[in-house]
């Protein structure tokens, strides 16, 4: 069974630990002047990492403590402004739901106290990219549904961006649809990133969904967000490469039969990606790519 990493007391007293720790200096580390983030066993690497995981998990606290109990003030503070919540939970229609942060909160308003919502959750995983994005999965049991959820760290601070979830239509998942969906999934990717490479923009305009967005930090720390129309119009202008090095990493995670989160690692470009590709009107397509970069990124 999977179990919560870290709980936030943990972190929190790790962090005091670390602080007041003597660790021995690295040889090339001669004074404070001269660290190098690259290593992550320094004692400053190691409080970051610590600190960041604690701000994530008490941003994810505030989250469900704001739903549970009607808190608009945890929400609106928890969430960045472009939040965005996607699903596929409209009974009897195939469509790719997309509500916005303010639409939610009211909803969550209008709804008064839910007692009960954060019950039988946990944070089973927390996946990091680079400095500036987190990858969040809560599973909920004995429904055995899950709920993802992007962080962008802006201006030192974690901010939820992104909620994605599917509403399981079925108990199980037998082993042909499950083996077919990853193929399907996968054989997306290879014509996202074929795509790329060729700068097809007819091809990305038919794999990507209407409601499409590219979210990073640009280089002063400040979220960007592209759309689909103007992403496939910039593939006009871009040249042609050969191959896009993409699988060398790559990782598919399927929530049932209708919802994949993808993590593609670019080591040679200092890349990672998320892609959420949700099924809709049974066809799979990329609804939105979350995306780090360990260097400068405009």
């Amino acid at each position: 069974m999977l179990r919560p990493i870290l709980s936030i007391p943990t972190l929190l007293l790790l962090a005091v630990v670390i602080n007041n720790c003597s660790f021995p200096q690295n040889e090339n580390q001669s004074n404070a002047g001269a660290f190098d983030s690259s290593f992550i066993f320094l004692p400053e690497s190691l409080s970051k990492n610590t600190q960041d995981l604690s701000s994530i998990y008490l941003a994810m606290a505030r989250y469900y403590e704001g739903v549970e109990k009607a808190r608009p003030d945890l929400l609106d503070d928890v969430f960045h402004a472009q939040w965005l919540m996607r699903d596929t939970d409209t009974p009897n229609q195939s469509l790719l739901n997309v509500e916005d942060k303010p639409t939610f909160i009211k909803r969550v308003s209008d709804h008064g106290p839910y007692p009960g919502y954060a019950q039988h959750r946990s944070i089973v995983h927390v996946g990091r990219a680079y400095d500036d994005l987190a990858f969040i999965r809560v599973n909920k049991d004995p429904s055995r549904s899950a709920t993802s959820f992007f962080l962008f760290k802006i201006n030192g601070e974690w901010k939820i961006t992104d909620k994605v979830w599917l509403n399981p239509r079925n108990e199980h998942l037998q082993a042909p649809t499950q083996q077919s969906a990853f193929s399907e999934v996968r054989q997306l990717v290879e014509k996202y990133y074929q795509g790329l490479a060729k700068a097809d923009d007819v091809l990305i305009d038919r794999l990507l969904h209407a409601d499409w967005e590219l979210k990073h930090l640009k280089n002063d720390g400040s979220l960007t967000i592209k759309n689909k129309e103007g992403y496939v119009s910039e593939l006009k202008t871009r040249p042609a490469e050969e191959y896009i090095d993409h699988s060398q990493l790559l990782s598919i995670e399927l929530y049932h039969d209708g919802l994949a989160i993808v993590r593609v690692d670019q080591p040679s470009q200092s890349t990672i990606s998320y892609l959420t590709v949700f099924k809709v009107n049974e066809v799979w397509m990329i609804v939105s790519e979350r995306r780090s970069t360990d260097g400068p990124m405009n």
